[in-house]
């Protein structure tokens, strides 16, 4: 009878410590953290029509890709949306110039930038471990850089100014999955698409891999 009653103590403590996990697992947390590894794919921008000697003598600045490294901070209003502010730093690249008149050409760098986005989110339960994540939002891009000389291929001194206007509006949207290793963490695949209001127009895609942090 006694081995009976301590199984049955045994069973409901079990049940109890149980139950409480799951509570704990279940309370609804309002912030997530997330560190991101990314990639910006930043689309060929301008016309070779634009070209004005001695002032725009480059007008076309051709695609390239840099790592865009970030950060991100989210703060939940209910368990599917979410308004998160998201950082990215956009590292320099190499881009080869023409001049559309002679053909000349030069090997420049594309300024570092600083993007900035604050989003609405929008979680979508694909399972109890994954879901998907939606975003648009609106933010501003940075451009850091100093007037540069270079040498072209036709060894002539090239001077490429610094950009005009380093701050430009931008508009962005996205789309994720993230993967719940536990109610704390997980992993996630992101693309991002932006649109920075500069003159010219520049596309950004940016796909990225990040930790997420919930707390």
């Amino acid at each position: 009878m006694r081995k009976n009653g301590t199984t049955g103590v045994a069973v409901i403590a079990i049940m109890l410590l149980a139950a409480g996990s799951l509570s704990a697992d279940d309370v609804f947390k309002k912030t997530q953290f997330t560190l991101r590894a990314g990639y910006g794919l930043f689309q060929a921008n301008g016309d070779d029509g634009d070209y004005t000697p001695g002032v725009n003598d480059f007008p076309v600045t051709p695609a390239y890709s840099v790592p865009v490294p970030g950060i991100g901070l989210a703060f939940f209003t209910s368990r599917s949306f979410a308004v998160g502010l998201n950082v990215g730093y956009a590292l320099s690249g190499k881009v080869d110039l023409r001049d559309p008149s002679d053909g000349e050409t030069v090997r420049a760098d594309t300024p570092t930038s600083l993007l900035a986005v604050l989003s609405l989110c929008r979680f979508f339960p694909l399972s109890r471990q994954m879901e998907l994540v939606v975003s648009v939002g609106g933010g501003g891009e940075y451009r850091m850089a100093d007037e540069t000389e270079y040498m072209s291929n036709a060894g002539s001194k090239i001077v490429i100014a610094a950009p005009e206007k380093p701050f430009s509006p931008l508009a962005a949207a996205g789309i994720g999955v993230q993967y719940w290793i536990s109610s704390s963490f997980a992993l996630a695949f992101e693309c991002q698409g932006v649109y920075i209001f500069r003159d010219p127009a520049q596309v950004l895609l940016s796909p990225s891999l990040a930790l997420v942090l919930k707390f």
